[in-house]
């Protein structure tokens, strides 16, 4: 009967310090201060991808990005994921040799560059991809694919461009 009773208060005082020990966390977490340091964590770039063998799509491409960087565009569609506007879905349309087409290889998988919520592609790199191609007047189609493949694809000429969060490097 001795031991009950030792295991019961050995228990009750264990059960005790855990509280104390747990409210004497959260009123330290509480008096915390959090400090904002605006400092730039990456300096990396993005971009998307077109094979140096379509001078024409490259330049193309050039030229609007410059644009979109220019009026605003850019920095509206960016606002869709980083500030306070809705981001806009984009859907592909089907492959069709046969019409005027921009073929588009990503990986949706990289948010918040691509990903995908149903049938709809969303992401920076598909509204700037879907802006692009209206801006050539062309139906726009995505080929959601493993991110290996994605820059093969525009090798093999089977996409235009590979947009999936592309970094800028040498």
């Amino acid at each position: 009967m001795a031991k009950k009773v030792l295991v019961a208060v050995l228990a009750a005082v264990l059960a005790i310090t855990c509280f104390a020990g747990c409210s004497k966390d959260a009123q330290t977490n509480a008096q915390a201060k959090v400090k904002v340091i605006d400092i730039e964590l990456s300096d990396e770039e993005y971009a998307l991808g077109v094979d140096k063998s379509n001078a024409e799509l490259l330049e193309k491409a050039n030229a609007f990005i410059k644009e979109i960087k220019e009026n605003g565009k850019l920095d509206e569609i960016c606002n869709h994921y980083f500030g306070d506007g809705q981001p806009v879905g984009v859907t592909s349309a089907a492959e069709d040799t046969s019409k005027d087409q921009l073929v588009v290889a990503t990986n949706a998988e990289f948010e918040p560059f691509e990903y995908k919520q149903g049938d709809q592609f969303y992401g920076i790199d598909m509204e700037i991809v879907q802006a692009f191609a209206e801006s050539l007047g062309k139906e726009l189609v995505i080929k959601d694919m493993k991110f290996d493949a994605v820059v093969l694809s525009v090798q093999q000429q089977k996409a235009d461009i590979a947009a999936a969060g592309l970094t800028v490097n040498p």
